[in-house]
């Protein structure tokens, strides 16, 4: 019990307050020491202040590391791109090729609006003409109209079959 007491009495205490008023207050050595540093410029932060912060960090890491997979992958597929191009096979290549489709593919439309089919044209006057001469009653047309459809699913049909033998 008395090592007790001695231990605590050699101790000394961060700050002395007498109770009496008039008398004085001592204040220990490393209390006046930690109240003499100067302090950092810096208040302390908030709760929401540090996990701004943190998740502002964690969201410029996570950008950096996608950034990296990003270019990463990137470099990937262009190897695995150039490992596929066979001999001859370029980029360029391929598109002189899709030119040269997209050049056919024009020059077949352009032939087939040149020569237009005689029983379409025929079958489109007639509903010009019935319309015309029948303002007030359309619907007298209807002959006409099922001619012109005829013509119509007549050339689609050709139209198929050309598609699906390409």
């Amino acid at each position: 019990m008395g090592a007790s007491q001695s231990s605590q009495a050699s101790q000394k205490p961060d700050h002395v307050v007498s109770a009496p008023a008039g008398t004085s207050v001592e204040f220990s050595p490393s209390l006046i020491e930690r109240l003499q540093q100067p302090s950092s410029g810096k208040k302390p932060q908030t709760t929401d202040e540090l996990v701004r912060q943190k998740l502002a960090s964690e969201s410029a890491n996570l950008r950096q590391q996608e950034a990296e997979i990003l270019s990463s992958i990137s470099s990937a597929l262009e190897k695995e791109n150039l490992d596929r191009e066979k001999p001859g096979m370029s980029s360029e290549a391929l598109g002189r090729d899709i030119e040269e489709v997209r050049e056919k593919v024009e020059r077949i439309t352009n032939d087939r609006k040149n020569r237009e089919n005689p029983d379409l044209a025929k079958a489109k006057d007639a509903v010009v003409v019935c319309y015309t001469n029948n303002p007030t009653t359309p619907l007298d047309c209807w002959r006409e109209v099922d001619a012109f459809k005829a013509e119509v699913n007549k050339l689609e049909a050709v139209s198929y079959r050309f598609w699906m033998a390409i």
